[in-house]
């Protein structure tokens, strides 16, 4: 069971859902055309930056735990990929507080959860060049044509920013 969730579209493909506890996540698939480079020119138009912002939390303490968001963020997933058809997505877990691997945990937990075998996600580790890490994944459809060719990309990208 998941949190009912509006499409507004836009830039970046924006959906929004409200928890029983009044917090307004916004989930956004933002078009990152540039990712691979000039590699993989044909998918360029389906890669896209996933990425989960909280736009409004009505208290200072830290809100419940709630199976419904992780339910919600894979529904809003199937949709995403219902509507654009052979999207691929790029998560990088936020770093801006230190918080990165907490992220990346709870990102990981929902999607083994509530993926029903129709996503398949490759993480990575980028590392900056003062050897700071930070966890990257890859979200397809397993019944996209070109994974094979996505995944190695990815891959590469990821090896490109890990030296």
């Amino acid at each position: 069971m998941n949190y009912q969730f509006i499409y507004i579209g836009g830039i970046h493909n924006s959906y929004f859902f409200e928890t029983n506890g009044g917090i307004i996540y916004e989930i956004k698939f933002k078009p990152t055309p540039y990712l691979f480079g000039n590699d993989v020119k044909e998918i360029s138009k389906n890669l896209f930056e996933f990425a989960i912002l909280v736009e409004y939390k009505p208290a200072l303490k830290l809100p419940p735990r709630d199976k419904k968001i992780g339910a919600t963020v894979v529904a809003i997933f199937i949709d995403f990929y219902f509507k654009k058809g052979n999207a691929v997505s790029i998560y990088i877990s936020d770093s801006s507080d230190g918080k990165e691997f907490i992220r990346k945990k709870k990102f990981d937990q929902w999607f083994n959860e509530f993926n029903n075998e129709t996503f398949l996600k490759i993480d990575e580790m980028i590392v900056d060049k003062n050897k700071n890490k930070f966890p990257i994944s890859l979200i397809i459809s397993k019944s996209n044509p070109k994974r094979t060719i996505i995944i190695d990309a990815f891959i590469k990208i990821a090896m490109n920013h890990s030296k």
